[in-house]
């Protein structure tokens, strides 16, 4: 069976914004580190700098005063060694704790010049030896370029600057600076909290996305579980309603089956046999269908299969070959053998019919004829047969009603509710037989729709239409289409033929269209009702509340009025449940600038009831019924 659980929305968007709001919680932090790393290289490059500019003007000045003879003044004369001790001093800012030159003996060993330490106890005399396990006083000798040591911390920065005296391209000392900066704590303080922050809020985020996955997770399970047949473990009558929710029934066969006198083995057996037989069978049915199909057990020992049309063999070739094996297969339970036998009724139309309880009652109907025929049978719903006579009758009838003008329309009123005026009539196809009784519509039309003389019925109320504007210069009309129609390119093209160069003719025509099956394309209705739209006309939905017609429907459509089924209307003024519907079609309708026709209305407390609640125009016997004159 295909898995065709329909998850909500709601779940749905929460199942993609919390992972996307994650990813972006974790995206921004990681950006935040990278962008605090790349402050503490900038600030750190900006620091050494500032040292590396302040030695190279040092070094220019003892450079410019006492040449390549700086080392033999400084060592020989006291007074040279303090002075110059002095001015280096004079660069020992709070950050640098050690600030000393340093010269290389003849033993290669490196030795203090100068020492700006304070602290005598620490402070080194001239030409001590200087002990060190780095090798950058070296490398400054040898590439006359400074020598850095960083000690990286993300809270303190601690450098080492050996830079070389170089005199007559020779170095001659090397000043070497110890120094730290806490510049780092005091931005890690600033930038903490807020690190935590994000820190916070993506751990937040990531339980929030875990549990929202199990929420999601566990809601699937239990709504799929609701969905479930205990016993059999295939789907229950209520996923139908779900299934045709995003289904459409074009494209499949529908097939009821029956287990025959399933009632004898519980009598017989009891109910535990009963359900390993139900059992049993339902797992031999589903050995004999595609994962594509869907099976639902739609009470008792009666089950509902719907064939996927793709690739699919047929729907009695199906349905026999299940007939076949279940009748083929020994059920062994409880120290019994038990064969059983299969009823099955097949609609291979479902989508013909208005909606899915027309569509199962057809094929309920066949499995009733075959149980009636002996059962362990197939009957198949053949509409061809059905309607092939009646459908060559009705054309003749109506091809005579035309040859002697037999086609006729009838007028009946429509009120503005607060002026009770009459506000424009709708036209009513009728036909007259030989005996002059007026044959309604719904007895005829049906099975004429896709024939060419429903293309000739059409064109004469066309007609009739426009030389009833013309005669009558201040009425407006309704003129019923069924949703087919409008898909149908003969009409479509009728209707602009007919009325190309005459808009204002069709301002005065609003067509009322009526759906018989659930629309599933609503791109090409909306296209058609532009088109109409652009001719002139207004559009209303008929019969709007009953059939497939929903909210969601109507907000994709630019109509003008919507039309109260008249199921509704009635009782209006005693049914509670009736009277908030119109309330809240009322109010979805002014909301999207839609004009309200309430029609049926038979009773002067419904006409009341319905002015009370808002509606713009009314219809109805009680109001006047329909006349072939105005």
């Amino acid at each position: 069976m295909r898995d065709n659980m329909k998850i909500s929305k709601s779940f749905i968007i929460l199942a993609i914004i919390l992972p996307l709001v994650t990813f972006a919680s974790f995206f921004i932090y990681f950006e935040f580190m990278q962008a605090k790393e790349s402050v503490f290289r900038v600030i750190k490059a900006h620091l050494i700098q500032q040292k590396i500019d302040m030695f190279e003007k040092y070094t220019y000045f003892i450079r410019e005063k006492y040449g390549d003879k700086l080392c033999q003044s400084i060592l020989k004369n006291p007074d040279i060694a303090m002075e110059l001790e002095n001015d280096l001093a004079l660069l020992q800012e709070q950050d640098v704790k050690y600030l000393y030159m340093l010269y290389r003996d003849k033993d290669e060993k490196y030795r203090y010049l100068l020492d700006t330490t304070q602290d005598l106890d620490e402070k080194a005399f001239l030409n001590q030896k200087f002990d060190t396990e780095s090798d950058i006083w070296q490398k400054a000798y040898q590439t006359k370029r400074y020598q850095i040591i960083q000690q990286n911390s993300l809270e303190t920065l601690w450098v080492t600057i050996a830079y070389p005296v170089v005199i007559k391209e020779k170095v001659v000392a090397v000043i070497g600076a110890d120094f730290t900066y806490d510049v780092y704590s005091r931005i890690v303080q600033i930038l903490n909290p807020i690190e935590k922050i994000f820190i916070y809020i993506s751990m937040f985020m990531l339980i929030m996305l875990f549990l929202a996955y199990i929420l999601v997770y566990l809601y699937y399970k239990t709504r799929k579980k609701a969905f479930i047949d205990p016993l059999t473990k295939i789907y229950n009558r209520q996923y139908l309603s779900e299934f045709l929710e995003t289904t459409s029934l074009q494209d499949y066969y529908l097939i009821m089956i029956d287990l025959d006198n399933f009632k004898l083995i519980n009598d017989n057996f009891g109910h535990d046999v009963g359900d390993d037989v139900l059992v049993a069978v339902v797992n031999e049915i589903k050995r004999n269908i595609r994962h594509e199909d869907i099976f639902i057990r739609f009470g008792g020992e009666e089950f509902i299969l719907l064939i996927y049309k793709k690739e699919s063999k047929g729907p009695m070739t199906i349905a026999q070959r299940i007939r076949k094996a279940v009748m083929n297969y020994e059920i062994y339970t409880h120290n019994n053998k038990i064969r059983m036998t299969l009823s099955i009724g097949v609609n291979p139309f479902p989508y013909s019919a208005k909606n899915i309880e027309e569509a199962i009652k057809i094929a309920d109907e066949q499995l009733y004829i075959a149980k009636s025929a002996g059962r362990n049978r197939v009957e198949i719903f053949d509409e061809s047969n059905k309607y092939e006579s009646e459908t060559s009758n009705r054309i003749s009838d109506i091809r005579l009603a035309i040859d002697r003008d037999g086609i006729k329309c009838a007028f009946q009123p429509i009120y503005d509710a607060q002026s009770r005026q009459i506000v424009k009539y709708e036209m009513l196809l009728r036909m007259m037989n030989l005996d002059g009784r007026v044959i309604p519509p719904n007895n005829f039309l049906p099975s004429i729709r896709h024939t060419q003389v429903y293309i000739s019925l059409t064109a004469i109320v066309l007609q009739k239409a426009i030389e009833t504007l013309q005669s009558k210069k201040n009425i407006h009309l309704s003129l019923n289409l069924d949703i087919q129609d409008i898909f149908n390119e003969d009409i479509m093209k009728l209707l602009y033929m007919t009325f190309k160069g005459k808009k204002t003719l069709a301002n005065r025509i609003t067509i009322e269209i009526l759906e018989h099956e659930e629309i599933t394309d609503f791109e090409r209705i909306a296209q058609s009702i532009f088109k109409l739209k652009k001719l002139g006309f207004y559009i209303a939905l008929d019969d709007f509340g009953s059939g497939y017609a929903n909210f969601r429907y109507i907000i994709n459509l630019d109509l003008d009025i919507l039309k109260i089924d008249g199921s509704i209307v009635r009782n209006v003024d005693k049914d509670r449940a009736a009277y908030n519907i119109i309330k809240a079609i009322v109010e979805f309708g002014r909301s999207m600038n839609m004009k309200i026709v309430a029609e049926q209305i038979e009773t002067k407390e419904e006409c009341d009831t319905i002015i009370e609640l808002g509606v713009d125009y009314l219809q109805g016997y009680y109001l006047g019924r329909p006349e072939f004159e105005m």
